[in-house]
């Protein structure tokens, strides 16, 4: 079954990022922005109005979970319109491409001597909107954690990490709970990579005793959409 799935945002580069994400992830066959919108609701007590991007997805039932998940983890929003849509007719050739490419992948394997915790600096921290929402259940340990030579990039509902000669980065240490690591690894590969990230070993240091722990970090990938450098290194203090 092909289904249209549809969101809004309130930037062109934002709506251009969940796009891409989700074609690179072939959660989606396509996706098609049009826009600006103007937008009449209810938010916290108040009618609002506002100017929007709409990007309408083409995809299958079988793919909408994990569409859904990725949209939930790379919007901004604290609400993100989700609809989807099913379609009743639509042409064979059509239907067999959308279903090509939005085939599944293998998920991501890693071996056991890889199991390094997973250093977060944003969304994914203890006390963002994306901890309970993805990490819930999946966590053994969490920790202070600092990553130095590098700086905190701001981008579209999301930071990015950029190495550096000089600065630091602020963010958490996390290790999956027993039995959890395959899934979390191959979870925030899915969540992170195609939305303009690479994950890379790298060493940090654990605030709480000062020890460098080798950790997975997800740096920003060459096309990331890069906004100005958050000085402080830390998302929460962000202006």
């Amino acid at each position: 079954m092909i289904v249209t799935v549809r969101t809004t945002t309130d930037a062109r580069a934002k709506a251009a990022a969940l796009a891409r994400g989700a074609v690179e992830a072939r959660l989606v066959a396509c996706a098609q922005i049009s826009g600006p919108v103007t937008s009449v609701h209810h938010w916290q007590g108040a009618v609002e109005t506002t100017e929007e991007w709409e990007v309408v997805f083409k995809t299958t039932e079988a793919r909408y979970p994990a569409l859904e998940a990725h949209l939930l983890a790379a919007h901004d929003y604290e609400t993100p319109e989700i609809l989807a849509t099913r379609v009743t007719r639509v042409s064979e050739e059509y239907a067999r491409w959308v279903e090509r490419e939005t085939a599944a992948v293998e998920p991501v394997a890693t071996p056991a001597h890889d199991e390094r915790p997973f250093f977060v600096y944003g969304t994914l921290r203890p006390g963002a909107y994306n901890h309970d929402r993805f990490l819930a259940g999946r966590i053994g340990t969490e920790a202070d954690a600092v990553l130095h030579g590098a700086v905190l990039r701001d981008g579209p509902g999301y930071p990015y990490v950029v190495p550096a000669e000089e600065g630091r980065v602020v963010g958490t240490l996390l290790t999956p709970a027993d039995g959890s690591y395959g899934e979390l690894f191959g979870l925030l590969d899915r969540l992170e990579l195609p939305v303009g990230y690479e994950r890379v070993a790298m060493d940090v240091v654990r605030v709480r005793d000062g020890a460098r722990v080798s950790a997975w970090v997800f740096l920003a990938a060459p096309d990331a959409p890069l906004g100005p450098v958050i000085e402080s290194g830390d998302w929460f203090d962000r202006p």
